[in-house]
């Protein structure tokens, strides 16, 4: 019996082992059911879903630099964050910052259309100090947002010293407040 538990275990620990992708100084696991697209510069992880609703998670190659304040997310978002996006920037939509066991994230939401649906963009940047990518959400549901949060609970980033760590890292302005996931819409 034992050994059987043993034998359970160590099954187990391969098999979550197996379930964790590797892309640049990124690790994470593919929620269970999703089609993963890979090309040199981008992860692309999409759910099956019914028509007329949109469910993907963008995952960035790495970039010498850092992001380290508003005026560089900015930028960043701009220039890897898609094209017909509206980010608003107003009291109700912030761009909030978040720093943690050495890494820095920004986030922000925006809106667009896609096939005459109405989707939102959860865009995070997540820098370690020399380098930085960007994971993005697009989403017409719930749903999807749910098994985002699951999936960015998973999410790990190499820092600059070689270890690494999660990416929900602790907001700045209160020690040990976690990052929050994607809002429910």
């Amino acid at each position: 019996m034992r050994k059987n538990i043993f034998l359970g275990l160590f099954l187990f620990s391969i098999v979550h082992l197996s379930a964790q992708e590797q892309f640049g100084p990124a690790t994470f696991t593919v929620p269970a059911g999703w089609q993963v697209i890979r090309t040199a510069n981008l992860v692309t992880l999409e759910k099956p879903s019914q028509k007329g609703s949109v469910c993907k998670i963008f995952i960035s190659a790495a970039t010498k630099g850092a992001v380290n304040t508003e005026t560089d997310y900015i930028r960043y978002r701009a220039a890897n964050g898609g094209s017909g996006i509206i980010y608003p920037l107003s009291k109700g939509v912030p761009i909030t910052r978040y720093e943690g066991d050495g890494l820095t994230s920004f986030f922000s939401i925006g809106t667009t259309t896609q096939s005459m649906v109405s989707v939102r963009s959860y865009f995070y940047s997540l820098s370690n100090g020399s380098q930085t990518f960007f994971y993005q959400l697009f989403t017409s549901n719930n749903q999807c947002i749910n098994e985002f949060n699951v999936f960015q609970a998973t999410l790990k980033m190499e820092t600059e010293d070689g270890g690494s760590t999660k990416a929900r890292a602790k907001r700045k302005s209160s020690g040990g407040a976690p990052a929050p996931p994607a809002p429910i819409m």
